[in-house]
């Protein structure tokens, strides 16, 4: 099955499928934290966004703290395979570093095709790509982004996070879009949600969940189990397990100080 996206279509208040207000602070100032378990987010593996359910996924404009204009891609592969560019320039006219002819308003979201059940999905962004087509791509796979030691994360150049008491639960995706000297490893270059459905939305939480806390090294963390009681609004936390050889995590600004995870 081949994928497409559909056109941008714009943000309406209470009719949309997500609540824009909930995530419009997400990265409006730079180098700033936001706390996690105040603001119900919770961190996921986003090399780990594999759909065990056939669902047709919707993606949003959330905001973008960059300068740059960058198309933004998507991969899939396993029972639904290709590469489609779901937004061609992250760019907003009313976003945290806004441009006056950029394509996008906060909000704008797209429908993708059906993605058949058995699916990883990857995200890459290719950073300044609209005005440098050579630029190399930073992917959610982080075994395919280069290394630098101007970045303390790298080759990690996207965070994940997971919203469960949504009405609709979403993942939550930003990245860093500088390789090297002039990082400022911020993770609010573009910021995109997206609606993976109900269903694959509780396997993926329940495989990639990496907790609250923020020195979680993310390349050796261990999920946190949960069970999800959508029905109840409820999360019942299981055993805790999470590997703490390292100190990627509190590099990140968009994370907080140690703190325990609360349902």
């Amino acid at each position: 099955m081949s994928l497409s996206v559909g056109p941008i279509q714009s943000y309406v208040p209470g009719s949309t499928w997500f609540d824009l207000t909930k995530y419009s602070s997400l990265g409006t100032q730079e180098r700033v934290s936001i706390n996690l378990a105040d603001s119900n987010l919770w961190l996921i593996d986003s090399s780990d966004l594999y759909l065990p359910y056939n669902y047709a996924p919707r993606i949003a404009f959330i905001n973008e703290g960059a300068g740059y204009q960058s198309p933004v891609s998507m991969t899939a592969n396993g029972s639904t395979t290709g590469d489609i560019t779901v937004f061609k320039n992250l760019s907003g006219t009313n976003s945290i570093l806004p441009s006056r002819n950029a394509p996008l308003k906060v909000g704008d979201w797209v429908q993708m095709s059906e993605i058949l059940a058995g699916t990883q999905l990857n995200f890459s962004v290719k950073p300044n790509g609209v005005v440098n087509a050579k630029a190399i791509s930073l992917s959610t796979n982080y075994k395919l982004n280069p290394t630098s030691t101007s970045n303390p994360n790298s080759p990690i150049f996207w965070t994940a996070y997971a919203d469960p008491k949504a009405s609709k639960p979403l993942v939550l995706l930003g990245y860093e879009d500088i390789v090297g000297k002039g990082s400022d490893n911020d993770f609010n270059d573009g910021i995109i949600a997206i609606d993976v459905g109900p269903d694959n939305f509780k396997a993926i939480f329940a495989s990639a969940n990496l907790g609250q806390d923020a020195t979680i090294n993310l390349k050796d963390a261990e999920a946190v189990p949960f069970e999800m009681h959508s029905a109840l609004g409820l999360l019942v936390m299981g055993a805790i397990a999470l590997a703490r050889r390292g100190g990627w995590w509190k590099h990140a600004p968009w994370h907080t100080r140690p703190q325990s995870p609360k349902p």
